[in-house]
């Protein structure tokens, strides 16, 4: 052990050894290096003190998680709209040219490790196309979501109900403005409830079934105690790197108190009684076409037989939208009906959508113009109706 210390000294020496065994040129270049390295590092971090607005005079400040939470994201949308022209359905009686924020919504959403999702996502324009006046902020999609098991997530808060492809899909993807006219009428928005959804066989068929008031969003009270039940199954045959098909097929069931329905011919637009619906539809996507249809029909058992004891409503669109330009300027054309009651002759309102959309930075950024030509039988007002429209996803 007397050798001890010299062995130690030796230790400690050794990479001055090598370094200097080495060439000159590579010292060199290893300090190059080692320089180079130097200015990326201090280039990233005038970067990151940049977009974080950190200067030498103040440190920023920074949102931190109030809780325990692992993840946390602040996002939400902005949908700027102008439109020109006549009526081109039902939901633009009375509505003059304008401009206006068709959505402008922002939202809170995290996760926690004990497999717990939450979002709180708040609606600062009304989402409503008639020309409302002194509309106020108010809560859109929040849910507490469980999701231990894939196959079966469990899920309370204002959601949507399952019926209705076009429905569920999300405001900022979709290939046209607006949706259809049947999609507005026979589907229902987010209400108070309460939901399961999962996946099965690796995600080729997924479900979703929800128990919920049936009032509407932002109502907590429930008109008969009663609950509304939907479900919705999706299915897909195919999917490869260039073609995924995808088959869903869903349906609503309740019993209503003065429930706000338009354009079914109900006295003062409200609805009291039964009503069963379902619906199917499909979305395919081939390379740079896009194409999808949905069909929905509904039951309507009116307390007061008006207007009648009895009577079935129709709707359905057909949609294709195809990439001119990759991944930048797509072509859309839409087709649609809606028949507020089957027993008549002549009463369905029509539309056709022209429509080009243009992606300045996928959805994030994106610019829509839509030329929507309605025929609403015996209407003096219908017709064309120009719709443009900024979208900017943050």
């Amino acid at each position: 052990m007397k050798n001890r210390p010299r062995l130690l000294l030796a230790l400690a020496l050794l990479p001055l050894v090598n370094l200097s065994a080495q060439p000159a040129a590579s010292f060199e270049e290893r300090l190059r290096l080692l320089e180079h390295q130097v200015q990326i590092l201090a280039g990233e971090n005038a970067d990151l003190r940049q977009q974080l607005g950190w200067n030498d005079r103040a440190v920023p400040v920074l949102p931190l998680p109030g809780g325990k939470e692992t993840k946390l994201n602040i996002g939400g949308f902005l949908q700027g709209q102008a439109e020109f022209g006549r009526a081109a359905d039902p939901r633009w009686n009375g509505v003059k040219d304008r401009i206006f924020f068709r959505r402008a919504r922002i939202y809170v959403a995290g996760s926690f490790a004990q497999n717990f999702d939450f979002k709180a996502e708040l609606d600062l324009q009304g989402n409503t196309l008639g020309a409302g006046t002194g509309q106020l902020a108010r809560a859109n999609e929040i849910y507490i979501n469980w999701r231990k098991y894939e196959f079966a997530n469990l899920r309370f808060g204002q959601l949507k109900p399952a019926f209705g492809g076009e429905a569920l899909a999300s405001d900022t993807k979709l290939f046209t403005i607006e949706r259809s006219l049947s999609s507005d009428r026979l589907t229902d928005g987010r209400q108070l409830a309460v939901a399961v959804a999962g996946d099965l066989l690796k995600k080729r068929v997924s479900y979703l079934a929800v128990a919920a008031n049936g009032n509407g969003s932002n109502v907590s009270a429930n008109d008969n105690s009663r609950f509304q039940k939907s479900a919705r199954l999706s299915f897909v045959p195919l999917a490869t790197a260039s073609d995924k098909l995808t088959l869903g097929v869903d349906g609503l069931w309740t019993e209503d108190t003065n429930l706000a329905k338009s354009d079914l011919g109900l006295a003062g637009n409200l609805f009291t009684g039964r009503r069963a619906m379902r619906g199917a539809d499909l979305l395919w996507t081939h390379g740079s076409l896009d194409f999808n249809a949905e069909w929905l029909y509904g039951t309507f058992r009116p307390t007061g037989a008006v207007p009648a004891a009895k009577f079935d409503a129709e709707g359905w669109q057909v949609t294709a939208a195809y990439f001119v330009l990759p991944a930048q300027l797509q072509a859309v054309i839409k087709s649609e009906s809606f028949d507020p009651n089957t027993s008549f002759g002549g009463d369905a309102i029509q539309s056709t959508t022209f429509g080009l959309n243009y992606y300045l930075r996928t959805e994030d950024i994106k610019i829509m113009l839509n030329y929507i030509d309605g025929r609403v039988p015996g209407s003096g007002t219908d017709g064309g109706r120009l719709v443009g429209r900024v979208q900017l996803v943050f």
